[in-house]
């Protein structure tokens, strides 16, 4: 089982963020330290891809700025945190032996770039099987067996393409919002022979450099894909649920992460 986890170098390496009324804690430190202490179920090799920074490594946030002044009046150097993240990345395989390689990109397609990167190495090595693409705002690993509860999730419905944490039925990066099922892109458990089937040998058309392009393109546009092939896509949120094109959507519509009744928290695993 092949998991290709895409970082961007802008970012600490623990951190915390709101996700609706809740505080979810998350960033590439904690996810390998998880990932170290729980059995995921089934054996797996991890690519990190870090998408380089085209600006200092600096905060990017208020909650960052504000930490970053306060560093300031502590003088402690940003430039010192900046290569003890460098240091963290160089070691990674020596830190953690389920890590197969590390490789750097530029920021190109953001994190769908970083899959797309990873799936072209997947179809250089000829391998066939399961793929797992993430990024570091997924929380947790939280329980033994996270990965095998995808995979059986995966395999539970006919003919399922794509499996995550939640789905979204609209495109929220557009007003009015249209009707487009999704699965959430921080978290994509398919494998090499759907990929093959549905999207070709590329999961990005075009080189997008716009966020808004990304996601019409990346995290929209590979589910569209999926669903135009015949595939259905289901998430953990609601397992009882496989959306196939023209099926009746059959749970509470939006942006499940807000959802009460979701049975997963937040980007969590």
């Amino acid at each position: 089982m092949k998991v290709v986890l895409v970082e961007w170098a802008a970012y600490p390496l623990q951190r915390d963020k709101e996700v609706g009324d809740r505080l979810v804690r998350y960033g590439l430190g904690r996810t390998l330290d998880a990932m170290k202490r729980w059995d995921a179920g089934l054996p797996l090799e991890v690519t990190v891809i870090i998408n380089r920074a085209d600006e200092p490594i600096e905060a990017t946030n208020p909650l960052g700025k504000a930490r970053d002044r306060l560093q300031r009046m502590l003088r402690i150097d940003p430039q010192r945190r900046v290569a003890r993240r460098m240091r963290f990345y160089a070691d990674l395989r020596n830190r953690y032996s389920f890590i197969e390689a590390v490789h750097f990109r530029d920021n190109r397609g953001q994190d769908f770039g970083a899959y797309d990167f990873g799936y072209r190495l997947l179809q250089r090595q000829g391998y066939e099987g399961d793929v797992l693409f993430m990024n570091s705002s997924v929380s947790g690993p939280h329980e033994a067996n996270w990965l095998r509860k995808y995979r059986d999730q995966f395999r539970r419905h006919d003919r399922v393409g794509l499996c995550g944490i939640s789905l979204n039925s609209h495109d929220t990066s557009r007003s009015p919002e249209p009707f487009a099922p999704h699965v959430q892109s921080y978290f994509l458990f398919t494998n090499m022979h759907v990929l093959k089937d549905a999207v070709g040998p590329q999961l990005l058309r075009t080189n997008a450099t716009h966020k808004l392009d990304v996601i019409a393109q990346g995290e929209i546009g590979i589910s569209a894909r999926v669903l135009d092939a015949g595939y259905r896509i289901t998430s953990a949120a609601f397992p009882e649920f496989a959306y196939r094109r023209g099926d009746r959507w059959s749970i509470p519509y939006g942006d499940q992460r807000f959802q009460r009744k979701v049975r997963t928290p937040p980007n969590s695993i």
